[in-house]
């Protein structure tokens, strides 16, 4: 695999199992470089035949807790907003339009942009012991690495709704009550039953695969395009809003923050 990662880790086996985790612990936290590196990496991962199947992992302690909010600042500049989303839309289409099987491996905290990758993924498998939200709304923000749509698709607009309204945080037992998640395990187990099913794809025709992933998936990914353009352009006028503006002072100066309701 080319590409020198400094914030992600890559490894493959022999069955042509690729395994990748973010490297910037405790938290995991997303960067905009760390988004450049998985998007650059999902790239070349649809054109490696040697990678059947691929494992977006957790490391010991979290898969990931959100996105980095020291950056959040700079996105009161337009221009610099506008790069952070189109940063994020490229790297989460490239997961989502992989035709490979992707398998989100989750244990500790899966929040904001961290559980926006993880619904990119085609599979979710999560320890009992993980954590899920999508808290943008508590920032003065909401979710703009496609989750919006994503979570909507897994878990119908209900559901969505009101986990994007309120922010409220879920254990793996109500997420997979709702459909997020496909399997919930104890947590001494999550590696061996990721593996174990990790076999058995890679264990299928890749030519099948392939072929079942562009059925199942292009008119998705089409109007999945369509959102993001729209979503791109909401996004860069979020960060122009006072509700932004009191959301981030509100999270450094560690308080409630105090919305206008304009």
């Amino acid at each position: 695999m080319q590409g020198d990662f400094q914030d992600i880790n890559c490894e493959q086996s022999e069955e042509g199992i690729f395994r990748v985790e973010i490297k910037r612990p405790p938290l995991n936290l997303l960067t905009q470089n760390v988004r450049r590196e998985l998007g650059a990496l999902f790239l070349q991962l649809e054109h490696d035949s040697q990678v059947r199947v691929v494992i977006f992992g957790s490391t010991e302690t979290h898969f990931c807790a959100g996105a980095d909010l020291k950056e959040f600042p700079l996105r009161f500049d337009p221009q610099v907003a506008r790069v952070h989303g189109e940063n994020a839309h490229r790297m989460i289409m490239a997961l989502a339009s992989l035709t490979k099987p992707t398998i989100a491996a989750l244990a500790g905290n899966c929040m904001g942009g961290g559980l926006e990758l993880a619904l990119g993924c085609g599979f979710r498998i999560a320890s009992s012991a993980a954590k899920f939200a999508l808290p943008e709304i508590k920032r003065g923000v909401w979710p703009g690495t496609g989750g919006i749509f994503l979570l909507e698709r897994l878990v119908g607009s209900s559901q969505a709704r009101r986990l994007l309204l309120t922010g409220d945080m879920l254990d793996s037992g109500a997420a997979q009550k709702i459909g997020l998640l496909d399997q919930v395990v104890p947590p001494d187990l999550l590696e061996r039953r990721v593996m174990e099913f990790a076999r058995v794809l890679a264990a299928q025709p890749a030519s099948s695969i392939r072929a079942i992933s562009t059925l199942l998936d292009h008119r998705y990914l089409e109007n999945f395009r369509v959102h993001l353009r729209y979503e791109l352009e909401l996004f860069v006028q979020a960060y122009q809003l006072p509700a932004a503006h009191e959301g981030n002072l509100a999270f450094f100066e560690k308080r409630a923050p105090r919305w206008q309701q304009s």
